[in-house]
């Protein structure tokens, strides 16, 4: 247990707010230093639109905040694009969510940070911590949660793997949706998600992509499929914490770690929102009791593991191979429902926390 009251949180993300939320209620004196100027991650990826399974209710009961729209809100619409084919399928089971993104005052990190500053947490911007040194200074029992910052992995020895690809950004006023695509140019995969008239476009893979695939992707699959159009783009070389079957860690040092850094995500679909969320209360829970936080992330990401090698394995299968494979698959998964409902609901476990969240 960690005794003092002062606490620090490096990270305004999802997870660092939510853990200083909850410290703050727990009477900690907390103080979120945060690299940018305002909250809701990196300026150059936001606003974006996270679509991710996640069951609003338990999740905000977990972490004591109210979680609904305009911040999650459900998604109404879900097309699957298989190697150009549209599989047509009941989703509603899942609990998509088309989460909004970034600083504007509709998305869930500015939701969190006023429930920050109602709690009485302070904040320092422009605070630029990423090395051993920065990390080494601050105090036992502080919260690391930088997310993406591949400066911070490498700090702290934690293995990562790159990711390359182009963001899109637009308005929409088609509701909130999503699609998905899988095809021979869209290497890992492509999807985009669009929550309160804003629309977010992610083409990425885990290998150097090539501009002429992506702009053949903008025309046959963005437009012409969905008659979605960016108004901008920006290319972006990224990380994702999928580098090693044992990259989940809730603990460096005296350190506490939280979000995409502690590795709580799903490693095949990459759903990070939901864990960023868990996490943030797990790690504001370690800093009174270390064991039964533990125990929690522990449960929470015993399925790191199977998700991961399961990705590997696809990456394995040969394109001609996966598009014999796939479409036929999804077929049948649509047109047995009940089967593919009890599949996915296994899959999805690796989600951190998600349908063992306690109410």
């Amino acid at each position: 247990m960690t005794k003092t009251k002062e606490v620090v949180v490096v990270g305004a993300g999802l997870a660092g707010l939510t853990a200083a939320y909850n410290l703050a209620r727990d009477g900690k004196d907390v103080t979120v230093l945060e690299r940018y100027k305002q909250v809701g991650g990196v300026p150059e990826a936001h606003p974006a639109v996270d679509v991710t399974p996640m069951d609003e209710v338990a999740l905000g009961r977990f972490i004591g905040v109210e979680l609904g729209p305009s911040q999650v809100n459900v998604c109404e619409q879900w097309n699957t694009y298989v190697y150009g084919r549209k599989v047509q399928m009941d989703l509603t089971y899942i609990n998509l969510k088309c989460v909004e993104r970034g600083s504007h005052k509709t998305s869930i990190d500015y939701y969190l940070y006023e429930k920050c500053l109602e709690a009485g947490v302070k904040f320092e911007f422009g605070k630029h911590l990423v090395t051993q040194s920065d990390f080494a200074h601050l105090p036992p029992g502080s919260i690391i949660a930088t997310g993406l910052l591949h400066e911070a992995f490498e700090a702290l020895h934690i293995p990562y793997q790159k990711v390359f690809g182009y963001l899109g950004r637009g308005k929409t006023e088609k509701g909130n949706r999503c699609a998905v695509w899988f095809h021979d140019y869209t290497l890992d995969y492509a999807y985009y998600g669009a929550a309160n008239g804003y629309l977010f476009c992610l083409y990425f893979a885990r290998e150097p992509v090539r501009e002429s695939e992506w702009e053949l992707f903008k025309e046959k699959q963005l437009r012409e499929q969905e008659g979605m159009e960016c108004s901008s783009w920006i290319y972006h070389e990224g990380l994702v914490p999928t580098a090693s079957v044992r990259n989940p860690r809730l603990f460096v040092a005296d350190k506490i770690l939280a979000g995409t850094i502690s590795g709580m995500m799903d490693p095949f679909a990459l759903f990070g929102v939901h864990g960023s969320l868990v996490s943030g209360k797990i790690a504001a829970i370690a800093h009174r009791d270390k064991a039964r936080a533990y125990d929690l992330f522990k449960q929470y990401t015993r399925f790191f593991r199977r998700n991961l090698i399961l990705k590997r394995i696809l990456d394995s299968i040969p394109v001609t191979l996966k598009k014999a494979m796939l479409p036929v698959q999804l077929d049948f998964a649509s047109r047995h429902p009940n089967l593919f409902k009890h599949m996915m609901t296994r899959f999805n476990k690796a989600i951190p926390g998600y349908t063992e969240l306690p109410y």
